[in-house]
């Protein structure tokens, strides 16, 4: 029960927080609103850690991990395809170390395509596996050298 109790109390936090980065967000090319965007798909994202896996969720009841890259940036009417393989082939592709907060990593695993949201300094935050929750990770050897596509979805 206290589980269900804490998940509401995110849910609400949580569509509270992207409901007023809605009103005061709008998608233009000044260099400062568009920093300010992507600090908040930024903040959003970290604020989601913690939410459990779910394979083929997309809402804070469980993400799985392009569902996570969805919800967050329609969160602030970005729409993005639904597949990580498909998010790694929209927009722009850039090279790793032009990435800013808010790119979309997309690695190729063993299992499949997988996606996730760079955070800076070498760190992203995805949903990782059935037994893991949204994390923040380092881009360690292991993900290097799976990373198949940075995507730039906020032009600068």
């Amino acid at each position: 029960m206290k589980s269900k109790s804490r998940h509401l109390r995110i849910f609400l936090a949580i569509e509270l927080a992207v409901m007023a980065g809605l009103v005061s967000c709008r998608v233009n090319r000044e260099p400062g609103s568009v920093w300010n965007l992507r600090e908040k798909i930024t903040r959003l994202s970290i604020d989601l850690i913690g939410i459990p896996y779910q394979y083929g969720g997309y809402d804070i009841t469980g993400f799985d991990c392009s569902g996570f890259v969805y919800y967050v940036f329609s969160s602030f009417g970005i729409e993005l395809p639904r597949t990580a393989k498909k998010q790694g082939k929209v927009k722009k592709k850039i090279p790793l170390k032009k990435a800013r907060p808010a790119d979309i990593l997309v690695f190729k695993l063993k299992s499949g395509w997988h996606s996730g949201i760079y955070s800076g300094k070498h760190f992203f935050i995805h949903a990782p596996n059935q037994s893991d929750r949204v994390r923040r990770e380092y881009l360690s050897q292991y993900w290097m050298a799976r990373l198949k596509a940075v995507i730039r979805v906020i032009d600068d």
